[in-house]
């Protein structure tokens, strides 16, 4: 048996035609339809470097340490790779890493989390079609094509290679889109240029545009080609945002059909999710680091062989869970170290007690748009409630009932305070 995790970069958990209609994702759709859509699961610190610390080490941030970008995975945790390496299972990354650095050139092996086989690159590197990848042997490949193009071949290129080797693998994969900029194929942006995209009903418009600085955008931003194209201009951003989302969806396509060409898509557990959301104007915010639902809320799609299919799930689950639930489904042992819980009884269907997610960040964040304040904040959701507090000074504090606010436009602070309590003692007791 075999697994696949495969994620984006900044794909908030509605960036999907099953979850909204004008979004064109006809594969993520049909895997969905074949297996589990979880649709609260969370990014428990959505930020980049911090989220694939939690995803290898199976910790929290609190725990493993990686609570900002670029900071490097821990030498005393065994990382998800080295479990499977250690059972004998061939293991490959390749993609956006962006762990233990942030800049051009190889990444030192000590700094790969334990894959085998590699190829990826730090972060960005180069706009639209300069774009570079390293290898395994510290090679630099230039090319001039579109970053997610030759990521699905290198993907491709590493499950044909371990496929050959006739041992059972782990492929972990990670694209750069639809984080910004927003540089997606013209072919994929034609398909949305002439449409009108939604506004959730807690928007707020501002500007969508973010510079980049690895490589940097040009300075002023108004030279900016990127700032030119979608600065002050939502509707552009979000055209073009969910044309990455396409292109994404067409790359995960290509990953399916060569498992099929290859006869071991029934032998093959295969899931899909994000980093992290993109605000885009809800709550008057944008980008990352935050505990709303576009932000820290994220697409997660399960879809292995013999599961239940068609099914969608509210229970919460998070990036924490996925190394322990990947152990789990490939009967190997449990590490002492992991703070998840195994999600793998839900994809059969079955009813289980699901622990509260925790959520984390550490990039001191402003919580509401009118507020001049950043924080560091801790969250806590059990499916239906969601509680955040500064973990400095306990406020400010934001409570939502999912089931009856998705869109988290009604604070019941001091309306419910028996959950307000409860929720305060579960976040001080747990990071403790």
């Amino acid at each position: 048996m075999n697994s696949i995790f495969l994620f984006a970069d900044q794909m908030h958990k509605y960036a999907m035609g099953s979850v909204s209609p004008f979004v064109k994702t006809p594969h993520l759709d049909a895997l969905a339809a074949q297996g589990t859509r979880f649709d609260r699961c969370y990014s428990n610190n959505p930020v980049c470097t911090p989220y694939r610390g939690i995803l290898l080490t199976g910790q929290l941030s609190q725990s493993c340490g990686v609570k900002r970008n670029n900071e490097p995975l821990p030498d005393n945790v065994p990382a998800l790779a080295d479990a499977f390496n250690r059972a004998g299972y061939e293991t490959s990354f390749v993609g956006k890493w962006h762990i233990g650095g942030n800049g051009n050139g190889p990444i030192p092996k000590e700094l790969r989390g334990g894959f085998k086989h590699f190829t990826g690159y730090q972060c960005y590197n180069g706009f639209y079609k300069d774009v570079c990848f390293y290898d395994e042997e510290d090679r630099e490949n230039r090319f001039d094509e579109h970053r997610e193009d030759v990521c699905t071949r290198y993907i491709i290129e590493h499950i044909k290679k371990m496929h050959k080797t006739g041992k059972p693998f782990l492929q972990v994969a990670s694209f750069q889109a639809p984080h910004y900029p927003e540089q997606p194929p013209p072919e994929y942006a034609a398909l949305y240029s002439d449409k009108e995209i939604p506004l959730p009903p807690d928007h707020i418009d501002i500007c969508p545009y973010t510079p980049t600085f690895a490589p940097p955008s040009p300075r002023p931003f108004e030279d900016c080609p990127d700032y030119q194209n979608y600065g002050g201009n939502m509707q552009k951003y979000l055209q073009l945002y969910y044309a990455m989302v396409t292109h994404i969806d067409d790359c995960v396509g290509k990953i399916l059909a060569v498992l099929d060409e290859l006869g071991i898509r029934e032998e093959t557990n295969i899931f899909f999710s994000s980093d992290h959301g993109d605000m885009q104007g809800s709550q008057g915010l944008k980008n990352k680091c935050l505990p709303y639902e576009r932000s820290c809320g994220i697409p997660f799609i399960a879809n292995i062989p013999g599961g239940k299919k068609g099914q969608i799930s509210l229970a919460p689950v998070s990036a924490v869970d996925v190394y322990p639930s990947l152990l789990s489904l490939h009967g190997l042992p449990g590490e002492k170290h992991l703070e998840g819980y195994d999600f793998i009884p839900i994809l059969h269907g079955k009813e289980i007690d699901v622990p509260p997610v925790f959520c984390e960040n550490y990039l001191p964040a402003q919580l509401t748009h009118d507020s001049p304040e950043k924080f560091q904040w801790k969250m806590v959701c059990d499916g239906r409630y969601k509680f955040t507090m500064s973990w400095e000074d306990k406020k400010p504090r934001l409570l939502f009932d999912l089931d009856k606010d998705p869109y988290e436009m009604e604070n019941l602070i001091g309306k419910s305070p028996e959950i307000e309590d409860r929720f305060e003692k579960l976040i001080i007791n747990y990071f403790k």
